[in-house]
């Protein structure tokens, strides 16, 4: 989706957080590239991610956990990849995800999600020295369920803060974006115009004259091009077989797929997923 992310003073704001409470925190847009970040990482991160298998990791985790919080639109908290606990709180505007606010980079106090042993067994294919890891995983701050709650209300109070003070806006009308998002949850379902004109209140005239204003492509390439960039997304993310893919993305026909991928990408999925 699109909208305008004032990054400079959004991450002052975000590095202001991360000096008074000491927990690191990062926004991510709605298609879960990152905006802007505390500008640190642990003593810990920066070791894990010396590793490029840790850096990966680190990357996937954050995708997968994003996905969980988009999909019932509530704050997640997990363990991480290299065993720290993090919390990714989606952020919501008029009933739409417009991205995602992560904090980590910390010990639970009750080590439900993080322990000294749960982060060795973790990282002990990154073949980093155990000392090492263990010394600076000791030196991560411990967070208590009333400090992360009152953290959250913090950073919810924050976010409101960047609407209110037009740090992130809309570049397009507020019925594209909710076309776009209502698309996006429904991309495994056959597409039907007449659907989407009922659900909206339009005429097709009308539908297909905001799709090219505001796309400048047509309702069916637009989701085509949606379908085809998940499907690229599961095939860097995911080992689901290509046939798997193609249904989970709405290509109902799998041999219609590889003909689009191709076309679209210039390689099929296999390739594709074969040279990333």
């Amino acid at each position: 989706m699109s909208y305008i992310f004032n990054r400079e003073k959004i991450k002052e704001l975000l590095s202001d957080f991360y000096v008074s409470t000491g927990i690191a925190v990062t926004l991510y847009d709605s298609a879960m590239n990152m905006v802007a970040t505390s500008p640190v990482h642990s003593e810990y991160c920066k070791y894990i991610r010396e590793n490029k298998e840790g850096i990966k990791n680190c990357t996937l985790s954050n995708l997968t956990h994003m996905k969980e919080a988009a999909k019932t639109k509530k704050t997640v908290s997990y363990t991480c990849h290299a065993g720290l606990m993090e919390t990714i709180m989606p952020v919501v505007y008029e009933d739409l995800i417009i991205g995602y606010m992560q904090i980590g980079q910390f010990r639970d106090e009750n080590g439900f999600y993080s322990t000294i042993d749960k982060a060795l067994s973790l990282t002990k294919n990154f073949c980093l020295d155990s000392n090492k890891s263990r010394s600076l995983y000791l030196g991560l701050p411990i967070v208590s369920e009333e400090k992360l709650q009152a953290l959250n209300k913090i950073l919810t109070i924050l976010i409101k803060s960047f609407w209110d003070d037009s740090l992130i806006r809309h570049n397009r009308s507020m019925l594209s974006v909710k076309i776009e998002q209502y698309i996006d949850e429904h991309l495994k379902e056959k597409f039907y115009v007449d659907k989407l004109c009922e659900k909206f209140f339009l005429s097709k005239n009308a539908l297909y004259r905001l799709f090219k204003n505001e796309f400048n492509i047509s309702v069916a390439e637009y989701v085509i091009n949606k379908r085809l960039a998940l499907s690229i997304d599961m095939l860097k993310t995911t080992n689901l077989a290509v046939t798997t893919i193609a249904n989970d993305c709405g290509f109902n026909d799998y041999n219609y797929f590889i003909r689009t991928f191709k076309k679209h990408v210039g390689v099929t999925p296999l390739q594709f997923r074969k040279n990333k």
